[in-house]
């Protein structure tokens, strides 16, 4: 049986709207609602700097702490309860001496990204995130990026290694250095992190596809997945990540000088793309109806949820019944009962 894990009690102090709120929530379903800016999506994002990164608005640190008067706070904070098979104090919070940092803590220890992704599984889906399937590649990477994170904690700080080693060989290119062995540090290690993302995102994306197949056609439509992107297909073809980490390694040696005129890495992990499909009308994603969209788009995070091998995921969604009809209303609400996990659904009434 799965773990199940959930938010039993919740504290926010100079948090966005919240001067402070203690709240406690239901294992199950929790519904939210009330008028536009009555403070549920700020209530959601709290929740979401529970998990690694910088939540479901991927907002700056500094910029979420409650501003009053023209007065910011000095520092805002969230701690919560979490319950597993034991209960936990988990506390996340804006350093007031480097207002830009974050500070984590479990159990009143410091705690690193990857323990926070041990602990707790957390996705979520926006309103902004409706625009998924025509929006830039970068997004869709993320959106995969944070099913990976559940299945691969240490997948955030890969990617965030990833990150600032690519940013430090961007600016050698744009400088327009010509130090091999300089160069050769950097993409050796630039390559094996850049395959340890690859196949990572290959796995996780293999347990969607068995979820999906698995499953009888309902309410949301089956889609087909895949990825475009030179190390995932390389996975997908059956390669070993030494296979991937090398051929990365020659494709950025054999590049460079292009590289140096574009002012930028042009190979890698972080030029890849989700490719998704309607499945019963052999239909790209986006070019299907808005309706069809957040179908498409809540399927795959139900087809997460329920694939995760570990635990069942905290889910949060905001205003997830729009662009819904009740058709597929009703069939969320099954979907999510039969989950067995906990939820938080925000709306602007009741029904």
């Amino acid at each position: 049986m799965r773990e199940l894990a959930r938010i039993s009690e919740l504290r926010l102090t100079d948090f966005r709207s919240y001067a402070r709120l203690d709240s406690a929530f239901a294992p199950g379903l929790n519904v939210l609602f009330g008028a536009n800016g009555a403070g549920k999506t700020n209530l959601l994002e709290a929740i979401s700097f529970l998990s690694p990164g910088r939540g479901l608005r991927r907002a700056k640190i500094e910029d979420v702490a409650r501003r009053e008067d023209g007065v910011t706070a000095p520092a805002w904070g969230v701690s919560a309860s979490v319950e597993t098979d034991d209960v936990y104090r988990l506390s996340v919070g804006q350093n007031p001496n480097a207002p830009r940092r974050r500070l984590t803590r479990l159990d009143g220890e410091p705690a690193t990204a990857t323990q926070l992704a041990e602990l707790i599984t957390l996705m979520w889906l926006t309103p902004a995130q409706d625009r998924l399937f025509v929006g830039p590649a970068s997004d869709r990477r993320r959106f995969l990026d944070r099913f990976t994170l559940s299945h691969t904690p240490t997948h955030g700080q890969t990617t965030a290694h990833y990150e600032k080693l690519r940013a430090e060989r961007n600016r050698l290119l744009s400088e327009g250095q010509s130090d091999a062995a300089w160069y050769r540090a950097l993409e050796t290690d630039l390559a094996r992190t850049g395959a340890a993302i690859a196949g990572a995102r290959v796995s996780t994306l293999e347990l969607l596809r068995e979820e999906i197949a698995s499953r009888p056609d309902g309410a949301f439509p089956k889609a087909e997945i895949s990825l475009s992107g030179m190390a995932e297909e390389m996975f997908l073809d059956g390669r070993s990540r030494d296979e991937v980490s090398e051929e990365l390694l020659v494709q950025m040696e054999a590049r460079r000088g292009e590289e140096r005129r574009a002012g930028r890495t042009l190979v890698g992990p972080h030029r890849s793309d989700l490719n998704v499909v309607h499945a019963p009308k052999q239909m790209a994603a986006q070019a299907c109806s808005t309706g069809e969209q957040k179908a498409l788009l809540l399927g795959l995070v139900l087809a997460h949820a329920r694939s995760h091998p570990v635990r069942v995921p905290i889910l949060l969604l905001d205003e997830v019944a729009a662009h819904l009809d009740a058709t597929r209303r009703e069939a969320l609400a099954e979907e999510l009962i039969a989950l067995n996990g906990q939820a938080f659904l925000t709306g602007t009434d009741r029904s």
